[in-house]
């Protein structure tokens, strides 16, 4: 289902669609807010287990990544909690 808000559309493809890259990855967003710097930013860091997104002087960005991040790993436990039910039975 589509959202009006076409930036978390577009978040939710990226976070679905590369799956090599993504898959078995922790993902850890982290926002700051500096005085000593003025514009904002969003760097992303791969490693081998982890996907690092720090988001600088964006408290918008962060909570919109944040989000997209809580609503997954929600539909993934109520998948798991639906696939458990249907093997119950």
């Amino acid at each position: 289902m589509k959202s009006k808000n076409k930036i978390m559309d577009s978040f939710e493809e990226f976070i679905a669609l590369p799956l090599s890259i993504l898959k078995n990855r922790i993902i850890q967003i982290t926002g700051f807010k500096s005085d000593f710097v003025s514009s904002k930013s969003i760097d992303v860091e791969l490693t081998d287990d982890t996907i690092h997104v720090n988001v600088v002087n964006s408290e918008g960005a962060y909570n919109l990544l944040s989000s997209v991040i809580y609503k997954r790993q929600m539909l993934k436990k109520q998948n798991q909690k639906e696939a458990e039910t249907k093997t119950a039975v």
